[in-house]
């Protein structure tokens, strides 16, 4: 039996760690800024991971039970603010970059070399020449050189449909993965990962390690954005450190090859071969081998993820709306033969396909939040709020995109919204699937083209139909990213 002094020592513990966890809770109330009611230790973040199936679509939640400009938000005892008002997006994204330059997210080489020294983690004053030094990677004369290799992973993945026409089974998310996993292999590694022929290929488990990763990865993940102190303790690892080390050995061996052989394909691998040989002794920022292997590992994981689930939803929506799939068709089939083939300048060309992507991106937004990291006082003259240094900023994108104040009817599926007489009528910094500003998704036009070569291959050849397993609407996973419970389930049929 404890003893009445052991009992108050505990007691006392206990107390000290309840006020040490609570400690910011008034903070926001203080500043006279609505809140979500915060819990003991986890602050919103239970909200967060289990109110709603998704990261975007929880905070969504809570952007519909506001009303003002903003509203604070708690990451364990930590606050952030989230915003809701577009001219504040615009001034935190845009106008005021200077003192939102860096996201939230902890980097330490010593613990995770490959994601601190990524393009999407690494800080100022760093970032910036790094950005200068991959822009001219992702030029519109970049994509044209790309297209062939692009194409051919198109042709790949029609040729694979063929052979499964007819099939009520066929889950297009992990059909869409098999080509932009082939895709993003060949233009960033110059390598032919043979998804579409070797079943689970390397290139293919590699993608799934990266992002379909256990609960506990899922936690390790978030960590990284919103509770550094255990990444710090723990040592989590963002990306999964055995698809890590099967990437770096490939990139690694592919650039001896290229150094080697002296041959050229015009691909990433290339690409950074040559910014590495122009470097001078000058130069803010010079790559290493953890530098390059990190800009190919990014360049393969998070083109590989969004590509593939863009295309998945849109063939989820082609298949449930009939009317808008057979339009596409007729563009595409009337584009086509303009052009003598399917060239660059015809995906640019159709403008419907651009409109359908655009509502895809719109409807599915494919990452939860953007953040910025208030790196200096701010005052927002309109309210009268001073923004601390080292506050978190948070822009909810399903939010803003499920908005009907922007979006009417936002459920429905409706690529008119972006039609050259409607899409000026779009609010200014409320639709940011790739962000905005400086930081915005370096990887935007490869990203659209790839999506975009892919639906013109499937829907040039074959029907997308529903079957019984397709569920409308989709009903989604808890995880950071956006992703369907029960997969994306539809049928090819020839025509």
């Amino acid at each position: 039996m404890l003893s009445w002094n052991t009992i108050i020592v505990l007691a006392s513990i206990a107390i000290l760690i309840y006020f040490y966890f609570t400690r910011n809770f008034n903070y926001w109330r203080n500043r006279g800024v609505p809140y979500m009611k915060p819990t003991f230790f986890f602050g919103n973040m239970i909200q967060l991971l289990t109110e709603c199936e998704t990261a975007g679509k929880s905070m969504a939640k809570f952007y519909d039970s506001f009303k003002g400009p903003y509203f604070g938000f708690f990451a364990l005892n930590t606050p952030q603010l989230v915003l809701r008002d577009p001219q504040l997006i615009r001034n935190v994204l845009i106008k005021d970059f200077q003192k939102f330059q860096n996201r939230p997210f902890y980097s330490n080489p010593k613990i995770d070399p490959i994601a601190s020294n990524t393009l999407f983690a690494i800080k100022q004053p760093e970032w910036r020449p790094l950005r200068a030094k991959l822009s001219p990677v992702f030029t519109s004369g970049k994509m044209k050189m790309m297209f062939h290799l692009m194409n051919d992973c198109g042709k790949n993945l029609k040729n694979y449909i063929d052979k499964i026409v007819g099939r009520d089974d066929v889950e297009s998310k992990e059909l869409t993965a098999k080509y932009t996993t082939d895709l993003i292999a060949t233009c960033a590694f110059g390598i032919d990962a043979n998804s579409f022929v070797v079943e689970n290929s390397e290139f293919r488990v590699a993608g799934r390690q990266i992002f379909e990763r256990s609960f506990l990865g899922i936690l390790q993940s978030i960590c990284y954005f919103f509770a550094p102190i255990f990444v710090k303790i723990f040592r989590f690892t963002f990306i999964d450190q055995q698809a890590a080390a099967f990437l770096r050995g490939v990139f690694t061996d592919t650039i001896r090859q290229r150094e080697t052989l002296k041959n050229r394909r015009n691909d990433l691998v290339d690409i950074l071969i040559d910014l590495k040989k122009q470097e001078t002794k000058d130069d803010e920022f010079k790559f290493n081998e953890d530098r390059l292997v990190a800009q190919a590992i990014v360049f393969f994981g998070a083109g590989h993820e969004t590509t593939s689930s863009t295309i998945a939803f849109t063939l989820h929506e082609l298949c449930v709306n009939v009317g808008i799939q057979e339009r596409l068709r007729k563009e595409i089939v009337d584009v086509i033969k303009k052009h003598g083939e399917l060239t660059y300048e015809a995906v640019q060309d159709m403008k419907y396909l651009d409109m359908v992507v655009a509502e895809t991106l719109r409807k599915y937004p494919l990452t939860p939040l953007i953040q910025r990291l208030c790196e200096e006082n701010y005052y927002i003259p309109e309210t009268g709020l001073t923004l601390e240094k080292g506050t978190a900023v948070l822009i909810p994108q399903h939010g803003l995109h499920w908005d009907p104040k922007y979006f009417p009817n936002p459920e429905k599926f409706d690529p008119e919204r972006f039609s050259d007489e409607n899409k000026h009528k779009i609010q200014s910094y409320v639709y940011l699937p790739f962000g905005d500003g400086p930081r915005n998704c370096i990887g935007e036009r490869f990203g659209l083209l790839s999506s975009k070569l892919g639906i013109i291959h499937i829907i040039q050849n074959f029907r997308v139909e529903k079957n019984h397993h397709t569920q409308e609407p989709l009903q989604f996973s808890r995880s950071p990213l956006l992703r369907a419970k029960n997969g994306i389930r539809v049928t090819f049929q020839s025509l």
